[in-house]
C-alpha cells in the first residue's frame, strides 16, 4: 500500500481546471456501515446518538462513468470517516482516510479525489490521507463484502427486519450519500485496523447499521 502525500494531492486539486460544459456521469454500487444502528428502538437510538456513531466505513464500486476525460469504470473506493460526534446526528468536524485501488492510474486518482471532494464533502469532511491499496468489493445474493487486507473489513447482508431489528424499531438515519434502490444492511463484521486515527475498532455484533444501494453522480461539475 502506498501512502500519497496529502499536500501533493491538495496542490494538484487546486491546479485542476474545470470545464464549464463537463457533466460527470459516474455510477455504481455503494455500501456503508456505521458504529451505530440506523434502524433501532428509541432507547438505543437515544443512547447511541451521544455515545456512538463517530465512525463509518463507506465504499464505492464504480461500474460506469468518465470524469474530466478519465474513464473510471472498475475502480473501487473506500473511505474511513471519523468525527468528534455522531456523524449522522451532528455536522461537526470529521476526517477521512480515503483508499483507492492500487491498480488505479494517477489520472483516475486525481479525478476521483476531485469528484469525491466536490460531491461528498459533507459526508467526508477533511480528507486527511489518500492511500492506494488492494480493495475488494464483492456481492453475492443479499451479501456484500468490502475488504482491504489487514486494514478494513465490512461483511454485511440485507437486513431481515423480523430477525435483526429490536422490538419497536424505527428508521432514524438516511444514507450518507444519495442512493437508488437502497436497502438496509446488517453488518456481521465491521472493523478498521489502520493507523490514520487514534483508535481502531472491530464489531462482530450483528446490527442494522448501514445501507446498500446504487449511487449516481450526474450534472454539471
Amino acid at each position: 500500500m502506498r501512502l500519497l502525500a496529502t499536500a501533493m494531492w491538495v496542490s494538484l486539486l487546486c491546479a485542476l481546471p474545470l470545464a464549464a460544459d463537463e457533466a460527470p456521469a459516474v455510477s455504481g454500487d455503494y455500501v456503508e456501515a456505521r458504529s451505530n444502528e440506523v434502524y433501532t428502538c428509541g432507547c438505543l437510538y437515544s443512547g447511541q446518538m451521544t455515545t456512538a456513531g463517530r465512525e463509518a466505513i463507506l465504499a464505492w464500486r464504480i461500474t460506469r462513468g468518465v470524469y474530466q476525460g478519465t474513464p473510471l469504470a472498475g475502480v473501487r473506493v473506500a473511505a474511513v470517516v471519523v468525527g468528534d460526534a455522531n456523524l449522522g446526528a451532528y455536522d461537526g468536524p470529521r476526517r477521512t482516510a480515503l483508499y483507492l485501488d492500487e491498480s488505479a492510474s494517477d489520472a483516475q486518482v486525481r479525478a476521483i479525489v476531485t469528484l469525491w471532494l466536490r460531491t461528498y464533502s459533507q459526508a467526508l469532511g477533511k480528507i486527511a490521507t489518500v492511500h492506494r491499496a488492494p480493495i475488494s468489493f464483492t456481492q453475492q445474493g443479499d451479501s456484500v463484502r468490502v475488504s482491504i487486507p489487514n486494514l478494513v473489513e465490512v461483511q454485511a447482508r440485507k437486513a431481515r427486519l423480523r430477525e435483526d431489528a429490536h422490538p419497536g424499531s424505527f428508521l432514524w438515519y438516511a444514507p450518507f450519500v444519495p442512493l437508488r434502490n437502497s436497502s438496509l444492511v446488517t453488518a456481521l463484521n465491521y472493523e478498521y485496523q489502520g493507523m490514520d486515527f487514534q483508535h481502531q475498532w472491530q464489531d462482530l455484533m450483528p446490527s442494522i447499521n448501514g445501507y446498500l444501494g446504487e449511487f449516481a453522480l450526474k450534472g454539471s461539475s
